[in-house]
């Protein structure tokens, strides 16, 4: 594919991923003011769940699709991609039933045994339909993919945001003050969790609708001769590792589910007055809600924060993702090699400053989104100040996964998950006892660090060409640390003369300015040798 149709796929879905998280933003941000830390402690249990699935449903299934798709139509064969999707749509619509009656059976003991939060029951039942759409959609925005056309799913992702806002927002707040019969032994900030998720239930369906009405405006193609074990054969061995891989965005969330809310409960058995003094709980909480408190403050305000950048980077590897397997099938290794330094420059453009600035800026930035909510902003800075330098490594990690997908070595990202979940599960049994919520939040770095040293020695090997972004990322790096330094005295000295969020914003647009003519001066796009 030609280097223009991956900046044209990779502005589609960029502009659409911007368009998901300013919805994303306008659902997450009243809904922690609906809500609070105890209640966005329930509806994180759900989503804590949901989010893995999420992500090894709609990046492993769509990889699955996409591959043999790009591959089919770089060979001019129409029906056997056609035919990809047709096995893709069956097999996958079987997996994703069994996977949301398996949720829905299993999530009382999830909610009381696994995560140690009972009362986010309701709302991890409510989630459990989204697995099915989740895998109806998948399957088709992998074959648009496939064929290079990423309009169908910016569309869909962007209708899928608007309905999970409108539906999320007003079943929360009337459940919250008018709970149905099912819910009248809830309290109102676990009705109003369970009213929450159903919006995301909602918006997943709104999302397989939209790709469902593309799907219906084609001429149907007629079968190739590709045989179905075939077929499946392909589907399948892409599929289970690109799925295990797609899990390093979300890696770190579903270890904080499992490790997280025990350990508070078990820091306030011990000593609740230590537990509230170190981890910033407001005396008006009380001691049955506080590791719900410190839970949901840490995943409703960090971590939204934290993940607002690597969701939008990610679509870069999306759109590079076919580019490079058709280079790679074509045998063009320095094609190959040119998309991965495209692709890792401009993660970097985006992720770095974004890291540094979030260091010294995290409390800035909670107030300017989520003011009114102090007690949950105190209980919440020091551990996205912690987690801000790991921000840098999850987003240039999940390109490198994305071409070593694209070039074969699917397996790769799931070994290399290995030594990455075991350092972040050791930083957590480790620090979260000394640390409290900063303490997941640098096991998180400390994980994504691994990871991503691990997978650049892999892709420069397999590639077997310089892929020369070493002076360039360097660059980036300086740059960024200046637009911290600069932001955080610009505001500093605004915040003396003006309201928070003016200052904020004027101080954001001078660290960008810095930061621009850092990147020109250094020569921070411009690649060379490592």
């Amino acid at each position: 594919m030609k280097r223009s149709n991956f900046l044209r796929a990779s502005a589609i879905l960029t502009a659409s991923a911007v368009g998901t998280k300013l919805l994303g933003a306008l659902f997450k941000l009243p809904l922690t003011n609906l809500l609070g830390g105890t209640g966005m402690g329930y509806f994180s249990t759900a989503y804590g769940l949901f989010l893995p699935l999420y992500a090894v449903l709609v990046t492993g299934l769509s990889t699955a699709v996409a591959r043999p798709v790009a591959f089919y139509t770089a060979q001019h064969r129409q029906e056997a991609a056609a035919d990809v999707r047709r096995m893709a749509g069956r097999v996958f619509c079987a997996a994703g039933l069994a996977g949301s009656i398996a949720a829905a059976l299993l999530a009382r003991r999830f909610t009381v045994q696994t995560a140690g939060n009972a009362d986010a029951l309701p709302a991890v039942l409510a989630i459990a339909p989204a697995v099915l759409l989740c895998c109806l959609t998948a399957v088709e925005r992998g074959y648009y993919e496939g064929l290079c056309r990423m309009l169908p799913t910016a569309l869909s992702q962007l209708a899928e945001a608007a309905v999970k806002l409108g539906a999320g927002l007003y079943l929360c707040r009337r459940f919250m003050l008018r709970p149905p019969a099912v819910l009248a032994g809830c309290t109102p900030e676990a009705a109003g969790a369970c009213g929450a998720v159903m919006g995301v239930t909602a918006g997943a369906l709104a999302g397989y609708l939209l790709m469902l009405a593309c799907r219906i405006r084609e001429p149907a193609l007629p079968r190739s001769n590709v045989p179905a074990r075939v077929l499946l054969r392909e589907l399948l061995g892409i599929m289970i590792p690109a799925a295990l891989g797609a899990l390093v965005t979300n890696l770190t969330s579903l270890i904080d589910l499992v490790t997280v809310m025990r350990s508070f409960s078990a820091q306030i058995a011990e000593d609740p007055a230590a537990f509230y003094r170190n981890a910033r709980v407001p005396e008006s909480i009380p001691p049955e809600k506080a590791a719900a408190f410190v839970y949901g403050s840490f995943m409703g305000l960090s971590v939204t924060v934290f993940n607002l950048v690597p969701s939008l980077t990610n679509m870069l590897a999306k759109g590079v993702l076919p580019c490079a397997a058709q280079a790679w099938g074509a045998g063009d290794r320095k094609a190959a090699a040119g998309y991965a330094r495209e692709v890792l420059l401009l993660t970097g453009l985006a992720a770095i400053p974004a890291g540094c600035a979030l260091t010294v800026l995290a409390g800035e930035v909670l107030r300017f989104l989520f003011a009114g909510r102090e007690d949950e902003i105190a209980a919440a800075v020091p551990s996205l100040q912690a987690l801000a330098p790991g921000l840098i490594g999850l987003c240039l990690t999940f390109p490198v996964f994305s071409l070593l997908q694209a070039v074969g070595r699917e397996d790769l990202p799931v070994k290399l998950l290995i030594p990455g979940a075991l350092v972040k599960l050791a930083g957590n049994l480790l620090l979260l006892p000394r640390l409290h919520a900063a303490g997941a939040a640098l096991s998180t770095g400390l994980c994504y660090g691994v990871i991503l040293t691990a997978a650049l020695v892999c892709l420069r090997r397999v590639l077997g060409e310089k892929i020369g972004v070493g002076r360039c990322l360097a660059a980036q790096g300086f740059s960024g640390v200046l637009c911290a330094a600069a932001a955080w005295v610009a505001c500093t000295r605004l915040q003396c003369v003006l309201p928070q969020r003016p200052a904020f914003l004027l101080a954001a647009c001078i660290g960008a300015g810095v930061y621009a003519t850092g990147i020109v001066c250094l020569k921070g796009m411009r690649p060379g040798k490592v």
